[in-house]
Parts: C-alpha cells; sequence; structure tokens
C-alpha cells in the first residue's frame, strides 16, 4: 500500500491509477474534454480525503473508484438538463454529447465500433460494464461501488453484453 507521508508515493498513486480512472470515466462520457475535467478533480478530491481512508472498511481500489463515482454523479447533477414533472420518459442521458463527433475522433475501427456499441447503453449499463471490464472488478465490489445489489449487477452486465454484442456483430 502507499505511505502518504511521502510526496513520491503520490506521485506513485497517481500512475498507478490515472489511466484506470481516465478509463473508467471515459466509458461512461465518452467524450474527451469532459473526461479530463472530471479526472483532474477527482484526484484533487482523493488527494484532499486521503486521511479518511480506512484499509479496515474497504480496498484502496473501491474507495478511489466510489469516489470517481461519486465526482460523476455530481457532475451528471450540474449538468442535468431540465425536464417537466409531466413527462412521462426522462430522458437516459441527461448530458448532450454528439456521439458521432467523438466517433469521428477514434482513429482505430475497432475502438470506433466498440464506442459505438457504449453509446446505445444506458448509464448504469455503462457504468458496470466500465467497472467490470475496464476495471476488473467483480460483481460484489461493483456493488459496494455503485449501490447495487449484486444480482442487479450481474443482470445488468448480461443485458449489456448482449446489446453490444448485437450492434458489433459478434458471437
Amino acid at each position: 500500500m502507499y505511505d502518504f507521508n511521502h510526496e513520491s508515493e503520490l506521485e506513485r498513486m497517481y500512475e498507478d491509477y490515472f489511466s484506470k480512472i481516465y478509463n473508467y470515466i471515459f466509458c461512461r462520457l465518452l467524450h474527451k474534454e469532459q473526461t479530463e475535467e472530471i479526472v483532474g478533480e477527482i484526484f484533487l478530491k482523493v488527494i484532499s480525503h486521503l486521511n479518511s481512508y480506512e484499509s479496515g472498511k474497504a480496498s484502496f481500489n473501491t474507495w478511489i473508484f466510489t469516489i470517481a463515482r461519486n465526482v460523476l454523479i455530481d457532475f451528471y447533477r450540474k449538468n442535468r438538463t431540465v425536464t417537466s414533472i409531466d413527462d412521462e420518459a426522462f430522458p437516459e442521458q441527461a448530458l448532450t454529447v454528439d456521439f458521432d463527433e467523438q466517433c469521428r475522433l477514434i482513429e482505430n475501427d475497432d475502438w470506433r465500433e466498440l464506442y459505438k456499441a457504449l453509446s446505445s447503453l444506458n448509464e448504469r449499463q455503462r457504468d458496470v460494464i466500465a467497472l467490470k471490464y475496464y476495471e476488473s472488478f467483480n460483481n460484489r465490489e461493483i456493488a459496494r461501488i455503485t449501490g447495487i445489489n449484486e444480482s442487479t449487477v450481474s443482470t445488468l452486465c448480461v443485458r449489456a453484453i448482449k446489446k453490444m454484442r448485437a450492434l458489433i456483430n459478434v458471437s
């Protein structure tokens, strides 16, 4: 584990977690600039709350991803579009992201196809997929981070993979 009394340990933690947190947030937002902004905010929060981390309650990995998820939730709340209470269907995604424009920025054809499939998922499905396949958390850890029941995590994952496979034409 890290000894945060030394600056070099903070740097090591940042190096160990930057790409993991970045990928998790990008997978959720599918927008490069917003991802960069949020990742910076996450690490500021992590550093300012290091003294509150208790290893007996959760692993550092779970703790930092819980902070990442909470910062992302705050971001969604701040950027939520206003919807009338009379509307029967609320939008799946409160933010307006030009997926086609973001997709054109991806040069690799396989990544572009994966990006399109990810953009078709709802927020909860993308969250579970990001934690499970990008960050290698098991269902119990995902349940702890997200506050979703463990069996619901499994169901969300299965449905998301099925939907993505149909879009990518993978057997």
